[in-house]
């Protein structure tokens, strides 16, 4: 998704400023593989600027540029979407919530739940029931 997102934004150039832009979608391009190399596993901002091959900053200002949120903010996010899709797949006789959050690198059952249903105004329970 986010590969679809720097090549429609790098496509038209506005400002004049299309090598800036170029370089800084190649660095969200490297963000999102170095999101999807390391799967599940929670990787800290300085890990994952290494991978990348990028200083914090200069991530930051490319995650504001492309996505107008932070890079924290971003994986925040990416996380808690994993989790949506897990639980709306799961069988709820075998699979709980927690199993689930904890597999997406969740560690504390009741942050979690508030926090998924400020995003996607219901608790983890019902979108698991729902199925």
């Amino acid at each position: 998704m986010l590969h679809a997102l720097v090549k429609r934004l790098t496509a038209d150039d506005a400002n004049g400023n299309l090598k800036t832009r170029r370089h800084h979608a190649d660095i969200m391009v490297r963000f999102e593989d170095a999101l999807t190399a390391h799967g599940g596993s929670q990787l800290n901002m300085p890990a994952l600027c290494s991978a990348i091959g990028v200083p914090e900053r200069t991530l930051r200002v490319c995650c504001t540029e492309f996505l107008d949120m932070s890079p924290a903010r971003y994986l925040l996010l990416r996380r808690l979407n994993m989790v949506h899709s897990a639980l709306r797949r799961a069988d709820p006789e075998t699979e709980s919530v927690a199993e689930i959050a904890r597999s997406c690198q969740f560690q504390e059952p009741g942050r979690f739940a508030v926090t998924y249903r400020t995003i996607f105004g219901e608790m983890p329970s019902t979108t698991l029931r729902a199925r």
